[in-house]
């Protein structure tokens, strides 16, 4: 049996290594899923309700966190570019089109139950009294569809994934550290 001693310095990087390796692969994986939501959303006419911002802007929520003034159809070219460059085929692109028009179909049910919850919510606070047990049955149905919605965003991300090949991957893994790097973010050693 072999006795492996680390010092504290080894520990430091060996830890550093896996949460870099994690936010890399978070970071695939949001990537994934942002781009194939943007490639639906931009594709859909029926997803375009959800892209607006409800007061006449045509930029969308997920535009505006990332500096505004990305419209759909930009959003789209950039995911599709970014697929082209990893050697995404037609075919390829085709598929992760489906996977995430599934995806969000079911997420737009999602959001139809989560605003129906909110609405619960604002008539038991504005209620009297405050019926504090009806409100903990209402967070405890909003954390169930958090986590289903979160479970949804990692499988169709995982989907994506599995159409292109560990090459593709590596190359739109490349092409997200790029972009992370624009916007700010340090990757993790």
């Amino acid at each position: 049996m072999t006795n492996i001693i680390t010092t504290p310095a080894a520990s430091t990087a060996i830890r550093r290594n896996r949460v870099g390796g994690l936010m890399r692969g978070s970071a695939l994986t949001a990537m994934i899923a942002v781009g194939a939501a943007m490639l639906f959303l931009s594709a859909s006419p029926g997803a375009s309700a959800l892209g607006t911002s409800g007061d006449g802007n045509h930029d969308s929520l997920v535009a505006r966190m990332h500096g505004g003034g990305h419209s759909h159809a930009a959003m789209h070219a950039h995911f599709d570019k970014a697929l082209s460059q990893a050697g995404a085929s037609d075919a390829q692109k085709q598929q992760i089109d489906a996977i995430v028009k599934s995806a969000m179909t079911d997420e737009h049910v999602d959001m139809q139950r989560y605003h129906a919850s909110v609405s619960q919510l604002k008539a038991l606070l504005v209620a009297d009294p405050i019926d504090d047990a009806a409100i903990a049955t209402v967070r405890a149905g909003q954390d169930k569809l958090a986590v289903a919605t979160s479970r949804r965003l990692t499988d169709t991300a995982v989907a994506v994934a599995r159409v292109l090949t560990p090459a593709q991957r590596v190359k739109l893994g490349a092409d997200i550290d790029r972009m992370l790097a624009l916007h700010g973010h340090r990757q993790a050693d």
